[in-house]
């Protein structure tokens, strides 16, 4: 008999290899192209929503008369006016809660002006020149309601309207009366003066409460 003949080389090739697959399995190694689970389900950040910018301290210089027209200009609330210095030792220790006063009630219901007599009419110091002193101790006091300096001479007002002293203070009604001038003129409030929370503070309130139910009671038919 005539033997078989050799494989050739490239069919022993070919059954090698043939054999390497079946050994390892016919298994599909491609990288799928979807991403990974948890890059699948991972959700957007969510949006930070910018906070609100802070209340400024502002100073403007105004006229008594300009003061007076602003007054005027908040009718329909209570309007109280703090006239004090930073020469006034008591008008500072009171201006707190003025500040405080500001913060405690609805913008809708009342407004706070302060109201600087730094001026004190000195041809070299002009009322600009008080504008950094005045703004420091705002600043300090974070009082972000609205602020004055007077450009008229501290004694020219105070002659003008009749007050011996600072600090006082104006309370205005809803109506725009001028409900009372707190001051210590007459020495009613002993050496002590009168305060905020003693004096003033139960006035705002019954003010406030009195023009509440004034906007809520109904018309007369």
């Amino acid at each position: 008999m005539r033997p078989a003949p050799a494989p050739s080389s490239r069919c022993l090739l070919t059954a090698i290899a043939c054999g390497l697959l079946l050994a390892s399995g016919c298994t599909n190694t491609d990288t799928p192209d979807t991403p990974p689970a948890d890059v699948q389900t991972a959700k957007p950040l969510p949006k930070v929503q910018a906070a609100a910018p802070a209340a400024k301290v502002t100073l403007v210089i105004k006229s008594w008369k300009d003061t007076e027209a602003l007054i005027a200009a908040n009718k329909g609330k209570v309007v109280i006016v703090d006239l004090w210095s930073t020469s006034c030792l008591p008008c500072m220790k009171e201006f707190p809660h003025l500040v405080a006063l500001h913060n405690r009630f609805p913008a809708g219901k009342i407004t706070c002006i302060s109201v600087s007599c730094d001026y004190e009419g000195l041809e070299d110091e002009p009322p600009e020149s008080k504008r950094d002193q005045v703004m420091d101790f705002l600043k300090e006091t974070q009082a972000t309601c609205t602020n004055i300096l007077l450009s008229d001479p501290d004694t020219d007002v105070w002659e003008k309207i009749q007050l011996a002293a600072i600090p006082a203070v104006y309370v205005y009604d809803a109506t725009g009366k001028l409900a009372k001038r707190f001051d210590n003129d007459a020495g009613d409030y002993g050496d002590e003066g009168f305060s905020y929370k003693k004096h003033i503070l139960p006035m705002i309130e019954q003010l406030i409460l009195g023009s509440d139910n004034n906007q809520t009671r109904s018309p007369k038919p």
